[in-house]
């Protein structure tokens, strides 16, 4: 089969995978702390060069596209909501939560409070301070306070410190679900990033510009389309001619 054939069928693949990660995207511009993927390209014959295992052939990898995604952290905006229980990060930073699977990483600051006074995620999982601990605050003493440096305050007294954790490589986190990440050996590295009580991180998905990524791949993929037919319509036809003379 014509080479050329594998390279449209590589760009309709890599066309596919971009729509799926801009799609996702779009599905969580409301999702509170959620950072957006990117799509990366090179071709394989410069994957090969770099040692990556290929499966296919040497007349596939040449040419075709390799695809792969990576996390874009640039800061979101903060949304004041005026809920105590609301915390925002400014800056570099994590909140860390205690899940059945380990401990997880996350820039969505809903919580609440628990039956036992814990500071919780939606689901229930416990928010960990300096020590590695949840926070626990006492319901009947009144509302808390937390102050910029993860202080957390009742009254006079100091019931805890939210532990934010930052990572060297925070392109390489891996993502979970539920808006959180795995660090696995990420180097920590000292967070920069302060709380803000009160406060919700949007999304960091720009609506319009998934938009426009969406048109334009959708075109690119149309033109792969076309050039594909026409490699099939021509791969037909020179069948039909070789059966037809029998060559």
């Amino acid at each position: 089969m014509d080479p050329a054939y594998y390279v449209a069928a590589g760009s309709l693949k890599a066309r596919s995978y971009q729509l799926d990660v801009v799609s996702n995207n779009l599905a969580n511009a409301d999702t509170v702390g959620y950072k957006g993927e990117r799509s990366f390209f090179t071709i394989y014959n410069k994957a090969a060069a770099e040692g990556r295992g290929l499966p296919l052939t040497k007349h596939v990898n040449h040419g075709t596209i390799f695809v792969t995604k990576g996390m874009d952290f640039s800061q979101g905006t903060l949304k004041t909501t005026g809920r105590k229980l609301d915390l925002a990060i400014s800056g570099d930073g994590f909140f860390m939560v205690k899940t059945p699977e380990g401990n997880r990483a996350t820039r969505d600051g809903r919580f609440q409070l628990g039956k036992d006074g814990q500071i919780t995620a939606l689901d229930g999982a416990p928010l960990l301070g300096k020590d590695g601990l949840p926070i626990t605050v006492d319901p009947a003493a009144g509302t808390f306070e937390v102050l910029a440096d993860g202080t957390v305050q009742q009254g006079a007294n100091t019931v805890g410190e939210i532990g934010l954790k930052a990572f060297a490589r925070t392109s390489e986190l891996n993502r979970t679900g539920a808006n959180r990440y795995e660090p696995g050996d990420n180097k920590e590295v000292p967070p920069t990033g302060t709380i803000n009580q009160g406060t919700l991180e949007q999304s960091g998905v720009d609506v319009a510009s998934c938009m426009m990524d969406m048109i334009r791949i959708n075109r690119l993929f149309e033109m792969s389309m076309k050039v594909a037919s026409t490699l099939a319509n021509d791969l037909d036809a020179r069948s039909i001619s070789d059966v037809s003379t029998g060559r």
